[in-house]
């Protein structure tokens, strides 16, 4: 700081400066470090909800052909789930017990494989080709929970983006604001410095003018004389 740093604001000028710098400095700064962190927070987000997508598209893969042998995607559906149904491992054994149970009861009962005998027997068999079936579709059925929860986390991890984003736009608002009005307060600081080194400035030339004016009239000599 000067001598004459008093009369002019020079100093405070310059710290105001500085210091206008060093914020604009720390609104870039924090802009950066509030950017990366979205980013990471996106990322991973991303990463979760990547987690869920291949179980989502398997577990739609069952809920579909479950549709399918429903009817609910026409023809071309039901042909699918056809094509799709296998028989249990143990369904033709179930069915061969069922069968011969019946021809043991026919002869048992002597009675010969006529109309009744297949009638019954291909009743039998078209019920537990319907009871197969019929389970089939409850297993399938079963999947639509696990797919329902595997789309819900691939939403909530998308919706889950929502918030990282209005928080890195609020934290940057909010910078730029409390920059700005760092800014204004260090103009304000230089302007009063400089008023008040005109105001110093003004002060000593009254002063200066008052004592002339005492030395021309009468008054001691600024060289010591009267």
């Amino acid at each position: 700081m000067g001598i004459f740093d008093i009369f002019t604001g020079d100093s405070a000028g310059e710290a105001a400066h500085q210091n206008r710098l060093m914020l604009a400095q720390n609104k870039r700064e924090g802009t950066d470090i509030l950017r990366q962190g979205e980013a990471s927070s996106l990322a991973s987000l991303d990463k979760a909800g990547g987690y869920y997508a291949p179980l989502a598209s398997k577990y739609g893969a069952a809920t579909t052909l479950g549709l399918d042998a429903l009817n609910v995607n026409g023809p071309e559906g039901a042909a699918r789930a056809r094509a799709a149904f296998q028989a249990s491992p143990g369904y033709d054994w179930m069915v061969d017990q069922s069968l011969e149970g019946i021809a043991r009861k026919a002869n048992a009962l002597g009675v010969s494989a006529g109309g009744n005998t297949l009638a019954a027997l291909s009743d039998r068999a078209g019920n537990l080709a319907n009871q197969e079936y019929g389970s089939w579709l409850d297993r399938l059925q079963g999947y639509v929970s696990p797919e329902m929860a595997a789309v819900s986390g691939q939403a909530g991890a998308e919706a889950g983006k929502v918030p990282v984003y209005q928080g890195t736009a609020s934290s940057i608002a909010n910078l730029g604001t409390n920059t700005a009005n760092a800014v204004a307060n260090q103009n304000t600081q230089q302007a009063n410095a400089e008023m008040q080194g005109s105001a110093n400035l003004w002060g000593l030339g009254l002063n200066l003018a008052k004592l002339g004016a005492s030395a021309f009239s009468g008054g001691t000599s600024l060289l010591g004389g009267k």
